[in-house]
């Protein structure tokens, strides 16, 4: 602990003198004075700075405040958990989590898209590979705002803004003299984070941003006891550098970052109920102890340069997005969750009776991705502001160089150790998108938002020999493949406003989500195959929504919708499991379309801040139903996959005033689910696994002293748990209960 303390302090003595004394912190008084909401927060959900009460779709916007009370955030699952209508598929790894809305289908374990925009700043980040279906720790540091808008995007958005889109939006460098330092021990799991941020005003046009933030970790939950590793291993270090020059109608910003370390592996256990053949008892491995004989883990790393122009031209206002992201990812994973020596205690026991399981079992993949992206927007007025005009272009390139290698015992029969399919892929995107927003009176609005997209996307693929070098496998692990697929999508949307801060809406919209390709065509023994590619689905949405404040300080939306799809893409599996006498392994799992699909829904939200004497007290809740089901095909009649029933959530956090300038936070936040199935299974197979329930708690509570915090966390309050995943061979469990300290500074 030595020397996380010293490094804290270098940290927090790098602070300028001067700002120091410029920059008093808010207190639990001065917050009480102006009692408001999040409504009033300027959101860019419509590519233009408006209210978010005005904004006529369902979105809700998480403050960088609101994440900080909360005790910060650095993975999906920690930022977005307790959104309305939002699903976290957490497959243990932040590095192939995936982001879903409203019932928009998932892909864990595979190269296909999101179905959920993933937006920095206005650049889209997703795609590339398996580690493109979320956001990455960097992205989530040092937040001003989290914009996430539920409900089809895709005509100011794009490609797979099906379910929705989240936008996140980096705190930009102020005229001011300020900056933090936070540091977080996490007791259970021996884990030390510290970030640190000085923003410096070099003169009345020009400031700069710098940050720093650092993850190291000692202990874990998830183990492998025969190699004496940890699974959920978090060591990373990022930086971000910041420039920002405004003067006149000019605002330019330009940043730089770079990230790299190692995230949590993706983890299982053998979950193997009897009877079953080869293993006639069954087989259950212990909830977070696994003997595997792979070293299991996750790597990643992001740089990324972004530069972003808002120049006023008098006429309408221009702004420019400019990015290019590298992203490099890899991974281990063992696929039969044994090792010799215990396979052979198991034999010797009568606990496996099958001569086909294979210790040596296992998967490495690696992608190296890169993204150019350019977006170019002029937003304007006409007719004393009863029309508001958006014309945009966009232009998006990414292209992906992946490895996967599946490794096994070499035999007498076949001695090869395993094979290696590479995977190139490219994708061009150009797209011309608009919008009118029309006042037809001084309360009623009409909208229409259009898009025009063209893409160009292409695939190369071969298998080959570890031990040979030469192609294997056969014609069927041969992919050649290139298309140019266009979508027109487009929002029409009818708002009115029986009240100044109310407003009451109807839209229909369309969608799409790109297509693309499986890297991994599973072993020759598989019982079903795996297509090399699969099309763009396609969605159309009609949704039903009312928000506003009813009173001051108090907040509320809600929202009906039902979408249609046709091409809906979806994750299946060969059909392999761990006991299986046909393909005897961890199930390999790929992109299809699965046909049509509808999905509907309803979702309400309630905010409220009350002030109470100095301090004040702020409570929010949400709760959103949810069900979807495929309308023909093979699958037809089943439920889709990965989608809760019903989500809920609630916030509660106090700050009052102790004596002097002593003042307290308190946080409780709870967010659960309910109902949902977890696969899509084959005609006549087993009905699939059901989602298992969840209540999740956390808690926290400070102590602040001017611009100094001392604070204790608790995450998953009451220990509790229950699978994330469960399969036909293999089950996921969520962290248990952790506890620990925080300590911050802020000038």
């Amino acid at each position: 602990m030595a020397r996380y303390a010293t490094l804290l302090l270098c940290t927090a003595l790098t602070a300028p003198p001067a700002a120091l004394a410029q920059t008093a912190p808010t207190t639990a008084s001065d917050a009480a004075q102006d009692v408001t909401d999040d409504a009033d927060v300027v959101v860019t959900a419509r590519k233009r700075e408006e209210r978010l009460i005005d904004v006529p779709t369902a979105a809700t916007v998480l403050t960088g405040s609101a994440i900080a009370d909360r005790g910060g955030a650095t993975n999906p699952v920690e930022l977005l958990g307790g959104q309305p209508s939002v699903r976290i598929l957490d497959t243990g790894s932040a590095m192939t989590n995936e982001v879903s809305l409203r019932g928009s289908p998932t892909t864990r374990g595979t190269s296909g898209d999101p179905s959920v925009g993933l937006f920095r700043d206005g650049a889209y980040i997703g795609g590339g590979g398996f580690s493109g279906r979320s956001f990455s720790r960097i992205d989530l540091f040092d937040i001003d705002r989290v914009e996430v808008l539920r409900g089809t995007q895709g005509a100011l958005y794009g490609r797979n803004s099906v379910g929705g889109a989240v936008n996140i939006v980096s705190a930009k460098p102020e005229f001011e003299n300020s900056g933090f330092a936070n540091a977080r021990y996490a007791i259970e799991n021996e884990q030390f984070q510290l970030q640190g941020v000085t923003n410096v005003k070099l003169s009345d046009a020009l400031a700069i941003r710098l940050g720093v933030d650092f993850v190291t970790q000692d202990g874990g939950f998830f183990r492998n006891d025969f190699l004496g590793t940890v699974l959920d291993r978090n060591d990373s270090t990022g930086i971000r550098g910041q420039i920002r020059w405004k003067q006149g109608g000019t605002d330019l910003v330009v940043r730089g970052e770079t990230w790299r370390g190692f995230v949590p592996a993706i983890a299982f256990r053998a979950y193997i109920d009897p009877p079953r053949t080869g293993f006639p008892r069954g087989y259950i491995q212990p909830e977070r102890t696994y003997p595997w004989s792979t070293d299991a883990f996750s790597r990643q790393e992001v740089t990324s340069w972004m530069g972003e122009l808002n120049q006023e031209l008098g006429f309408a206002k221009l702004r420019s997005v400019t990015q290019y992201r590298k992203r490099k990812a890899d991974y281990a994973l063992d696929l039969d969750g044994l090792n010799p020596v215990l396979l052979a205690q198991l034999r010797a026991d009568g606990t496996v009776t099958s001569t086909t399981v294979d210790p040596g079992q296992a998967q490495e993949r690696e992608e190296d991705a890169q993204f150019f992206t350019q977006d170019l927007n002029l937003t304007g007025e006409l007719g004393d502001s009863a029309l508001n005009w958006l014309a945009g272009l966009e232009y998006f390139h990414l292209r992906s160089n992946s490895e996967q290698r599946t490794l096994r015992t070499p035999t007498v029969p076949n001695p090869s150790p395993g094979n290696r399919q590479p995977l190139r892929t490219t994708f061009d995107s150009w797209a011309v998108y608009g919008s009118l927003d029309y006042a037809l009176t001084s309360t009623l609005n009409v909208i229409g938002e259009v898009r025009q997209t063209w893409d160009e996307k292409s695939a190369t693929s071969r298998r080959f020999d570890l031990a040979t070098g030469l192609p294997s496998g056969g014609t069927g692990f041969v992919v050649d493949f290139a298309n140019a697929p266009s979508n027109f999508s487009y929002n029409a949307t009818l708002s009115w406003r029986p009240q100044p801060e109310m407003t009451l809406y109807g839209k229909v919209g369309s969608s799409y989500r790109a297509g693309g390709f499986n890297q991994d065509l599973g072993p020759a023994t598989q019982p079903i195959p795996i297509p090399a590619a699969y099309d763009d689905e396609r969605s159309t949405s009609i949704e039903l929504g009312a928000k506003g404040r009813i009173a001051r300080g108090t907040t509320f939306g809600i929202a009906a919708y039902q979408t249609y799809s046709t091409d809906i893409i979806v994750a299946l599996n060969n059909g392999c499991f761990i006991g299986s006498t046909v393909c005897n392994s961890s199930p390999v799992t790929f992109s299809s379309n699965a046909g049509k699909a509808r999905t509907w829904g309803a979702e309400a939200e309630l905010a409220s801040r009350i002030a109470l004497g100095a301090g004040n007290l702020q409570l929010s809740a949400n709760g959103s139903y949810q069900k979807g089901r495929v309308t023909d095909g093979p699958f037809d009649g089943q439920l889709l996959p990965q989608i809760p029933r019903w989500t809920f959530a609630a916030n509660a956090t106090l700050n009052a005033p102790l004596s002097g300038d002593v003042s307290m936070l308190v946080n409780v936040n709870y967010n659960g689910q309910r109902g949902g199935v977890h696969d899509l299974v084959a005609p006549g197979a087993p009905a699939p696994f059901d989602m298992d329930k969840i209540d999740l708690l956390n808690a926290r509570a400070a102590v602040r002293l001017g611009g100094l915090e001392a604070g204790v966390f608790v995450s998953n309050l009451t220990d509790a748990t229950y699978d994330v995943f469960r399969g036909a061979g293999a089950r996921r469990l969520n962290p248990p209960r952790n506890w620990g300290v925080q300590l911050g500074y802020r000038w």
